[in-house]
């Protein structure tokens, strides 16, 4: 059962934390990510006074700090979209945080806590590229009747009607 959390929890890439890096950078990214995590958990056991933990508690902790920070992202999401923004401000986290019954007035004296571990930036990975999208044709700049604060024209194809004879198409008309 612990090997299907373990699974799951590395991005759905099918490879355990624990294996070798996979040849594709999105599983890297994830695994990178997914590691990080385990630091944390294991610095916050350590703070805590743990002296060991067993490799599925550790997994099953990451798990769970996974998926609450998760829930933060998508929950400030969502406010930040109620309010025809894009992109999330600490106010949508703030509310998050207090919807999901976290006490956010403690967060100052726990972040100046004496016996914080300090953890070091995870070496870089590149991130996973996006595909860039297909253009077609050159765009056309604005006419002077618009104002130029408005966006670009789109890629020609989406506008201009380009002719398509049958028989480009493969179709035998009768």
């Amino acid at each position: 059962m612990a090997d299907a959390a373990a699974t799951a929890g590395a991005g759905g890439s099918g490879t355990r934390s624990g294996s070798k890096q996979s040849t594709n950078p999105a599983d890297n990214y994830h695994l990178a990510r997914r590691r990080t995590l385990q630091v944390v958990v294991s610095s916050l056991l350590t703070e805590a006074g743990f002296e060991s933990a067993e490799k599925a508690s550790v997994e099953t902790l990451t798990e769970m700090l996974q998926s609450y920070i998760s829930e933060i992202g998508r929950s400030a999401k969502s406010y930040c979209e109620h309010t025809a923004r894009t992109q999330p401000t600490l106010s949508d986290i703030v509310v998050t945080l207090v919807e999901m019954g976290f006490n956010v007035d403690t967060l100052p004296a726990y972040a100046k806590r004496s016996q914080r571990m300090v953890i070091t930036a995870p070496p870089v990975t590149n991130q996973p590229v996006t595909p860039k999208a297909l253009t077609a044709g050159q765009n056309r700049p604005h006419p002077p009747h618009i104002p130029s604060h408005f966006p670009e024209f789109p890629d020609p194809h989406t506008y201009i009607k380009t002719p398509v004879s049958d028989e480009a198409l493969g179709l035998c008309v009768v």
